[in-house]
């Protein structure tokens, strides 16, 4: 009996272990990979549409013109399953094949589209620039958006926008003129030019995201002039978005990893579950922060994310309340 009762305890210390042995060997998503809760998702017209995943060019005519686009539909799509829609706007000079690939934004999981700006002296830029081509971009990306959540299963709580330098300023202009599309506006290294948001409506509450480097010698951090224009620092600029969510005051914490200065500053007491966050990257260029490839001059850090910092801050701030029908 005492030689059965050490053979079972035997066995039951081996499963134990080859339990936790095949636990710990298991891969596990990273952040970055995690999607989010879909309990409160909305369904787009276009959920039940076959569609073919993969990475594409797509053209819609807007305002008379052809515009065009890349778009990355993720492997695991299910028609049937209502998925986040990402718009990333390029800055100025590039496009949307180049901004996704040294961002890594089609890795998450949801629809990543890339938008493309009309060329003006031979470079692809967006409104609020001073060198803007004069295109309505602001009507090109509700034309997109119109046409994507027709054909594709998107969550309708869960559209984030996000563009680097000129793109950033883009981002400006959507959340001034276009915020009932989008859940979450998120900038890097933005180009704050005055017409990214003149006559801006900051009357409801927005979740904002910027990231930018303190070393940024196209953009500076703390303001400056170009192209003619005077821009404001990069959180004057975002302290009318703090205002319109009652925010009181801000707090800094540092979250740089691995000895990498980083600090994340958060406004206070928002109301309507709004965050307002500033990513501050020492010595940083202007740059897309852990980039996969060249995205910009100065200094870049591979310890700290952006596409893994507005992803987290994307999944936290659904739309709570019906957006655009």
């Amino acid at each position: 009996m005492h030689s059965t009762t050490k053979r079972i305890l035997s066995i039951g210390l081996t499963l134990a272990l080859l339990l936790s042995l095949a636990l710990a060997l298991t891969p596990r998503l990273t952040a970055a990979a995690t999607p989010p809760n879909q309990a409160d998702s909305r369904s787009s017209p276009g959920c039940g549409v076959e569609q073919k995943p993969g990475n594409d060019q797509g053209t819609i005519t807007s305002a008379g013109e052809d515009r065009t686009y890349r778009i990355n539909i993720p492997r695991d799509y299910d028609i049937t399953s209502p998925m986040p829609l990402i718009l990333g706007f390029h800055g100025r000079g590039s496009d949307g094949a180049e901004f996704q690939n040294y961002t890594g934004l089609p890795e998450l999981p949801a629809i990543t589209v890339f938008p493309d700006g009309i060329a003006e002296d031979g470079k692809r830029s967006w409104q609020g620039a001073p060198y803007a081509s004069g295109a309505d971009d602001v009507r090109f990306v509700a034309d997109l958006l119109d046409s994507l959540e027709d054909d594709l299963c998107i969550d309708l709580n869960r559209v984030f926008a996000t563009g680097k330098s000129n793109g950033g300023g883009m981002v400006s202009v959507l959340a001034c003129q276009l915020r009932d599309r989008f859940s979450v506006f998120a900038t890097i290294a933005g180009a704050y030019y005055p017409q990214s948001f003149d006559g801006c409506d900051y009357s409801e509450p927005t979740p904002m995201l910027a990231i930018h480097g303190t070393g940024d010698a196209t953009m500076h951090y703390e303001g400056g002039e170009r192209q003619g224009e005077t821009y404001p620092s990069v959180r004057t600029w975002l302290e009318p978005w703090a205002e319109a969510a009652d925010c009181t005051g801000s707090k800094d914490r540092k979250v740089g990893k691995r000895g990498e200065k980083v600090v994340r500053t958060k406004w206070q007491n928002c109301r309507d579950g709004v965050d307002v966050e500033l990513y501050s990257v020492a010595d940083g260029g202007h740059v897309w922060p852990g980039e996969t490839m060249y995205s910009g001059g100065g200094y870049v850090t591979q310890d700290f994310s952006a596409t893994d910092t507005l992803w987290e801050f994307f999944k936290d701030h659904p739309r709570a309340e019906p957006a655009h029908e």
